[in-house]
């Protein structure tokens, strides 16, 4: 029999008004590639941080290699040899990649930092990953996310580690990106190391795992082998038990005027000549590779980029796009992909994040009325089935789906009539996609527009009435639905 790298016992882990993990029980064999599914708000995120000492369970029985454990702290997992690369990055930014290999370890010569030692050690480091493309004194802040995902898990092999917990690991990154990261990952198996994934894009783990466990509402649903019988529609009735519709009824609303129209749209280099209009009652989706301009493009039509050049067009009337403020003001709305660090407010609780960027619908005779924010909270969390303790529960501590789902409450509770959204289901389970998408064509068929920019193409396809194209800061096409393919996207994605 294999050895068992990990077991878990009657693992319980409560919060206040929340069991986030019930009695789950089951083992992970060494050096395989162990995938771990289930809604948000199942438990997933709490039975990781507990593995890498993040948490302490309230209850339980945890064994590493058939030893007995109990992880106060991430460096008391880390002497058994477990690490973590989680989905929202750990890096050290403004540092070189250097630094965020070796942090702080740095050779010495006497007292003094052995530079010149320190970068060799790093070339090693990265080289022996299979990392030769990444510059060793290259600035973080200069890598592509992907680049800066192999960084910590370079950091992650110079440590050893035994055992890597990876969460959500593709969400972010192009295909190249993701080739390369399995790539990683196959040569770490193959050293025994064993790999505890996470995702909600189904066809990795059908692809990629030896095995999977389900979790549901914090309970442990089946642990079992990846064979020929295991299907997409098997993983999905076991996270959600009943049947998730992949069809978001593209192009079944009735369109309207022309809400926003931009023409020869610029912002340096990043975004060139873009021009396109979307209706009341579209969904118009923007596709391409990471880099391609499309994030930038959104980003100036709200303002956050000042367009260098071109024109844009509000129902008709010119607009000199300035700032955020001014544009929020002729009804766009922004939701960015980066949720923790530009999106929601961490420290603050759910009904204070949704409530953020409507602050003035609250004012009665001049005095802020908490009982309608409360209201408008509440009707939130029922609509978008924000899985909480309630109103004063932070942000913090919500999974990353539910934080998703607080980051487009607060967005619509602004009423926009232009919603700009970038990744709206990114670490989003698959039946949290379906009511994401769902209520996005609710919104359009209410007159309203939304462009948004998605990377998984299934998505794309299935949920928007036209398709902008871009690369290289440049929009290729614009397809109608009827003429998507996933080929054809990705051949214009490329520059072919």
């Amino acid at each position: 029999m294999s050895e068992i790298a990990v077991s878990l016992k009657n693992m319980t882990m409560l919060f206040p008004g929340v069991r986030a993990l019930d009695n789950v029980s089951f083992d992970i064999k060494k050096g395989e590639l162990h995938a771990i599914v289930g809604e948000n708000g199942a438990g997933k995120s709490t039975l990781i941080k507990i593995l890498a000492g993040a948490y302490e369970a309230t209850a339980g029985e945890l064994s590493v290699f058939e030893k007995k454990v109990a992880f106060r702290n991430p460096e008391d997992a880390k002497k058994y040899g477990i690490g973590a690369v989680y989905q929202e990055l750990s890096n050290f930014i403004p540092l070189d990649v250097m630094h965020n290999l070796l942090c702080g370890n740095l050779p010495k010569r006497g007292f003094l930092t052995d530079y010149k030692a320190s970068y060799r050690l790093a070339r090693k480091i990265l080289d022996q990953a299979g990392m030769t493309y990444i510059n060793e004194r290259a600035a973080m802040r200069n890598l592509s996310l992907g680049n800066q995902q192999m960084v910590e898990i370079a950091g992650l092999l110079n440590e050893d580690a035994k055992i890597v917990i990876f969460d959500e690991p593709t969400s972010a990154l192009t295909n190249v990106e993701v080739d390369r990261l399995f790539e990683i990952i196959k040569s770490m198996k193959e050293r025994g190391v064993t790999i505890i994934y996470i995702s909600h894009r189904l066809d990795e783990v059908l692809d990629k795992a030896d095995s999977f466990t389900v979790l549901k509402d914090g309970k442990h649903v089946i642990t079992a082998t990846m064979d020929q019988t295991v299907t997409k529609e098997t993983l999905v009735k076991y996270m959600v038990g009943r049947e998730v519709e992949y069809d978001f009824k593209a192009g079944s609303t009735e369109v309207g005027e022309i809400l926003l129209e931009a023409e020869n749209l610029s912002c340096g280099g990043l975004v060139q000549n873009a021009s396109f209009n979307v209706r009341g009652g579209e969904i118009l989706g923007i596709a391409g590779l990471e880099g391609s301009g499309r994030t930038e493009l959104l980003e100036t039509l709200y303002g956050w980029r000042k367009p260098t050049a071109g024109t844009v067009k509000i129902k008709g009337k010119p607009v000199a796009v300035r700032n955020s403020i001014q544009m929020k003001k002729n009804g766009l709305a922004y939701m960015t992909k980066e949720r923790k660090l530009l999106g929601l407010f961490l420290g603050l609780n759910i009904q204070q994040n949704i409530s953020a960027a409507s602050t003035e619908k609250y004012i009665r005779n001049g005095l802020i009325s908490y009982k309608v924010i409360a209201e408008n909270a509440r009707k939130f969390i029922k609509t978008m089935d924000i899985k909480c303790s309630g109103l004063k529960h932070q942000a913090v501590k919500l999974s990353g789906g539910n934080q998703q789902k607080v980051l487009l409450s607060m967005w619509l509770s602004t009423d926009p009539e232009i919603l700009l959204i970038d990744e709206p289901t990114r670490g989003v389970d698959i039946g949290a996609k379906a009511e994401i998408h769902t209520l996005l064509r609710e919104i359009a068929g209410r007159g309203k527009a939304v462009i948004t920019v998605s990377s998984e193409l299934p998505e794309i396809m299935s949920s928007c009435d036209r398709v902008l194209v871009m690369y290289e800061g440049k929009i290729v096409k614009e397809l109608k639905n009827e003429e998507l393919s996933e080929e054809k996207i990705m051949n214009l994605a490329s520059g072919l």
